[in-house]
This record gives C-alpha cells, structure tokens and sequence, in this order.
C-alpha cells in the first residue's frame, strides 16, 4: 500500500498511513480518505477516528474496529478515556483472530502484571524464532500482517508489548530504558537459547540494548535506531530551542524546563505529541519529569557490548529519527560480529518511518540479511502477491 498524502500536518498524516501498513483491507484506503477532509486538528483527529471505530464495530468487522480505536486514543493524554479506548481496541481485537489457525495469544509474567502479545508457529521446519516489539507508541497486534509471512520461511514468530507499551501499559508497567529485562522475561518463558529479534521504531534502541546484555539474541535489527531517549523529541523543536532545553534541563532546572516546553507545544505539533505520549508510556505528570524518565535511554557506553550481527535500517524522509544517529551507532559497534546498514529511499517507496507504505520492502531486506545465516532462505524471498494472507476486517 503506497505512502498517501491526505492530511498537511506530517505527523498526523503519517499516523494517518499506519492503519493502511499491512495492506490487507484495501476497503480502509477508501474508508480512510472519506472523512480525512474533516481532520485539522487533534479533537477533530479523535472524533473522526472513533465514529470509524464505532461504525466498524457496529458492522462486525473487527480488525477495522481494532485499528480505528487504536487510532482514536492516539493522541489523547493519560487517563479513563484513553485507557477505556485500548480496552475498546482489545476488545475487537480478540474477536478478530478468534479461531485464527497458528495464532496464539501470551502473556509472559511480569512484575506488575505481565507482557502480552502473540505467537505464530512457523509453518513447516522451524528454522529459528524471531521476536518482535515496537517502541514509543504502537500496539504489538498492528504488526501482526507484517511479521505472518516469516511463518512460511520457518521462523516462530513471538511479538510482544513491553513495558511502557500497549497491554502492559494498560496495567500500568511503564516505560523501563533496561530492555534486557523484558528480553529476559520472554527468553525464560519460552525457554529459548537462540533467537533473532527486531524492535522497530523507539523499540530499536530497546533491541541493541537487549542485545548489550543478552547472548542468546544472536541477530539484532533496529528498525531504525535511536541512541538517546530524548533524540526525538529534541528533534521537533524549533532551531535553537533543543540546545536551550537540554542546557535547563541539565542544570536542573525545572521552572525553565517547563516554560520552554509550554512555548514549544504548539496545538498539534508532533512535539506536543512527544511530551503527552511520552508522560503517557512514563507514566510521569510534568513535561520536566518526563524529561527525566526518558533521558535514562542511552545508548552512550553501551554498543561496544553488542557482539552479534546487526542490522541497521532507516528511511531518507524519516520525520522522526535522524539518519545520523545510525552513523554514531556504526562507529560505535566496535565489537559486533557483523553491521550492516539500509538506508530506503523515496524512490523505492521506503523513505518513511519504518517504512510505512511500503513496510514489505524492509520486510525484504530483513530476510535477504538473515538468510546470510539461515541458508534455507536464500532465493525465498516472499512474494506479496502470493504470500497468504487474511484480511482481519
């Protein structure tokens, strides 16, 4: 499903694109580019997104109704109205992938609750298991089309929320920077000794931190990368202003701190995103202790630790991450087996944030670099047009 451009905002415009990532209900385009007209800001972006949420509920198609709530609670802060919506968007979920053939719900205990997610058994020989998780905002089952066709190669599919995403979040487990430690949790659960693993958005920093501190990962992808937790949002600030932040912030001071924050948070900017979404997954109640929470992502002494192959994947317009930051990352995997980075372009319909529009392509690239390891895969690479497929509408 190509990159559309439907809405002038870039952040909203690209949210706009994820219900449409996987392809597999054509019927949304449609949908979709009805009522977009009517979004121009973040209350009309909520309102126009849970009447589709209802409609589709109302009509029994479920994986539609999924996507719209996650779609309505997107934007909105902590509290009863966005947490009922996830518990809307559950709801419709479960009733999706009732009786799905291979596709098993989990729930890997926690402290606090525990890490839900999925298991896809892989068709055939098992050639390994690939584990999955996204990163500062998504739900691990809007991936679910994106991850089945590795099934038909041989891999067991395992996707989970983390803490600080999704279900786990609902249950109020936030955001932990040590990612080894929900790594572990899902490794001991299934009692795996080796595996591939991929985080895509914020979730690839959380991916080559588990790998610093985890050996039976033993190929790590970070779809894209990002080396410190408060890089993307600094990135949305005017010229000047991210500097500014970070010298008040460092001098603790929180009075500036704030006041920067409240004259950068323009109604509907992807900054006034990062800071609610970002109190969210924190589970903090003052931009400045987000600040604080957040800034404990590093990265910064940590890459000399990972000593598997890597592979490194960012787009060219990503609005988002930085291309840069997978440069510093290169030049700090001193110890690796193997890096190897992609950077998609707008010519081969790759350029966006995880490449949402044309997610196949990155799809792609994952298993041309692990069939390197797996030589079952060599020349299998998936045809879209006949990989099966179900349309969870």
């Amino acid at each position: 499903m190509p990159y559309v451009h439907m809405l002038p905002d870039p952040g909203m415009n690209y949210t706009l694109n994820r219900p449409l990532l996987d392809g597999t209900s054509p019927s949304r385009m449609k949908e979709v580019g009805a009522v977009a007209p009517r979004i121009k800001d973040y209350d009309s972006w909520h309102s126009v997104w849970l009447e589709l949420a209802l409609r589709a509920e109302a009509e029994k198609r479920w994986g539609d109704a999924a996507s719209y709530y996650h779609g309505a609670e997107f934007y909105l802060p902590a509290g009863d109205a966005r947490n009922k919506l996830y518990d809307d968007f559950k709801r419709n979920w479960s009733k999706a992938v009732q009786g799905l053939a291979g596709y098993e719900q989990i729930e890997v205990p926690y402290p606090g609750g525990n890490l839900p997610g999925f298991r896809l058994q892989a068709k055939g020989k098992e050639i390994s298991t690939f584990v999955f998780h996204g990163g500062y905002d998504s739900f691990v089952e809007e991936f679910y089309a994106f991850l089945l066709p590795l099934t038909e190669l041989g891999f067991t599919v395992i996707g989970f929320d983390g803490p600080g995403q999704g279900g786990a979040l609902r249950q109020g487990i936030f955001l932990d920077p040590h990612w080894e430690n929900p790594a572990k949790a899902v490794l001991d659960y299934f009692d795996l000794k080796s595996v591939d693993w991929l985080g895509a958005s914020c979730g690839g920093y959380m991916a080559m931190r588990a790998a610093a501190f985890e050996p039976r990962i033993k190929h790590v992808i970070s779809m894209p990368l990002t080396y410190f937790g408060l890089d993307m949002t600094l990135r949305q600030m005017r010229p000047g202003k991210a500097q500014y932040l970070v010298s008040l912030f460092k001098a603790g001071d929180r009075k500036g701190c704030e006041a920067l924050i409240a004259e950068e948070r323009l109604p509907g900017s992807v900054f006034e995103w990062c800071i609610t979404q970002g109190m969210h997954i924190t589970g903090t109640k003052t931009p400045f202790d987000f600040l604080g929470a957040i800034s404990r992502q590093s990265l910064d002494g940590v890459l000399h630790q990972v000593t598997q192959d890597v592979l490194l994947t960012e787009g060219e317009q990503d609005h988002l991450f930085d291309i840069d930051w997978i440069h510093r990352a290169m030049r700090e995997l001193v110890c690796a087996r193997s890096v190897t980075a992609r950077i998609f372009t707008a010519r081969q319909g790759g350029e966006q944030h995880c490449q949402v529009g044309n997610s196949g392509l990155a799809r792609d690239e994952i298993i041309t670099w692990l069939s390197r390891f797996y030589p079952s895969l060599r020349g299998a690479l998936p045809n879209e047009a006949e990989t099966p497929k179900r349309a969870l509408a």
